[in-house]
């Protein structure tokens, strides 16, 4: 496995997404905050925030290593929900992420920014060069890429 979870840290915006929570006009501006919960473990905080009717609201987690992948857990009353997700590339400031079907959301694609780089023509970047980003032609089909509102 490759050690993507010292590459993590910090904030990353979703620009592009085939996950229907983020195509909804309902929940703006989404954002991951990956942050090492211990220096000498792998266990990330997981803090997903949006915007919505003028409010930042906010799904808190932890990520595991397993089998390759990350394993997302809730915390608080989303302890019963857990997903898998991986890394597919970490390119500079741009990351592509696969998520897994679970029990309340589909299989997805993310790709996102690190929160403050500015990356000229990344759509057209992911585009004409997805499988450089490791994604297929029916998962660069597929995404839907986010205005910034």
């Amino acid at each position: 496995m490759r050690t993507w979870h010292k590459q993590l840290d910090g904030t990353w915006e979703i620009k592009g997404t085939t996950f229907p929570m983020w195509l909804s006009e309902k929940r703006k501006n989404p954002r991951i905050t990956y942050k090492q919960l211990d220096k000498n473990s792998i266990e990330l905080l997981d803090l997903v925030e949006y915007e919505s009717k003028n409010k930042t609201k906010k799904i808190k987690g932890t990520d595991r290593v397993s089998d390759n992948q990350f394993v997302w857990r809730g915390i608080g009353p989303l302890k019963i929900l857990s997903s898998r997700w991986q890394v597919v590339t970490i390119k500079g400031d741009v990351m592509v992420i696969r998520f897994e079907k679970s029990l309340v959301t589909p299989a997805g694609i993310d790709v996102l920014v690190r929160q403050g780089s500015q990356i000229p023509d990344l759509m057209e970047r992911i585009l004409t060069n997805y499988e450089a980003f490791g994604l297929s032609k029916t998962e660069k089909n597929e995404l839907q890429w986010l205005n910034d509102k």
